[in-house]
C-alpha cells in the first residue's frame, strides 16, 4: 500500500508567508462551524505544493481538525502545519495530497499516542480505544477517479461525527465506525487507513 509513501520534490514557491495572510479570512466561518474546518472547497486562497488547498488540503484539515477537537485551541497554525507537511509528507508534490503514515508521523513527533490500520477488522477497536479518528478512503469504490479524501471523525456521548465531507454530513450522528463506513458518500466510500488520536 505505497499509496502511503509516495514522494517526488519539485521546486515550488514557500507557501507560509501567503497561507498566513489568507489564513484569517476563514477565522469567521470556522467560528461559525463550532471550531472545525468543513469547508475546504472555499481554501483557494490558500495553497500546499502544486495546487490550491481546496483541491488537495483535506489530510492537513483532517489534523487540524482533530487538533481542535482534542485542545478547544481557537489559534491552531493552519499555515505552519501545511508548511510542515510541504517539507516532508506530501504525496507527488502535493497533488495527491498528504500521506497517512505522514499524519501519524506528525501526531507522534507532537507526543499524541496514536493507532492504525489498514485492516477494517481492526478498526472498531482503534476507534474505542482512542479519542478522534482520521479516516482516508476512497470516495467512491466504483469509480477510483473520484479520488482520495481524508476526514476527521469526532466521537461526542457515544456517537460519531465526520467532519470536511461535504454539508450532508455535517452534524449527521452515527452510531459507530462500521456505520460511518456504510453510510458517508452514499455507502460507496471504501476504507483505506484509519487513524486513531489519543489526548495528552
Amino acid at each position: 500500500m505505497e499509496l502511503l509513501r509516495i514522494s517526488f520534490r519539485k521546486k515550488f514557491p514557500d507557501h507560509l508567508e501567503k497561507n498566513r495572510k489568507a489564513f484569517p479570512n476563514h477565522l469567521r466561518t470556522i467560528k461559525l462551524n463550532k471550531g472545525f474546518i468543513e469547508d475546504q472547497h472555499n481554501y483557494k486562497d490558500m495553497f500546499y505544493g502544486l495546487s490550491p488547498f481546496s483541491s488537495n488540503g483535506c489530510e492537513l484539515i483532517a489534523i487540524y481538525n482533530a487538533l481542535y477537537d482534542m485542545t478547544k485551541k481557537e489559534d491552531i497554525d493552519l499555515p505552519l502545519i501545511i508548511n510542515i507537511h510541504e517539507k516532508s509528507g506530501m504525496v507527488l508534490n502535493g497533488l495527491f495530497g498528504t500521506s497517512p503514515k505522514a499524519i501519524e508521523e506528525y501526531f507522534k513527533k507532537n507526543g499524541y499516542k496514536t493507532m492504525s490500520s489498514s485492516k477494517k477488522a481492526n478498526y472498531e477497536n482503534i476507534a474505542k480505544s482512542t479519542d478522534v479518528l482520521i479516516l482516508t478512503i476512497y470516495n467512491n469504490i466504483d469509480d477510483i477517479t473520484d479520488q482520495v479524501h481524508t476526514i476527521c471523525i469526532t466521537k461526542n456521548q457515544g456517537k460519531y461525527y465526520v467532519h470536511n465531507n461535504g454539508s450532508r454530513s455535517a452534524g449527521v450522528a452515527y452510531n459507530s465506525i462500521t456505520d460511518v463506513l456504510a453510510k458517508i458518500n452514499g455507502g460507496r466510500a471504501k476504507d483505506i487507513f484509519l487513524i486513531g488520536i489519543n489526548k495528552k
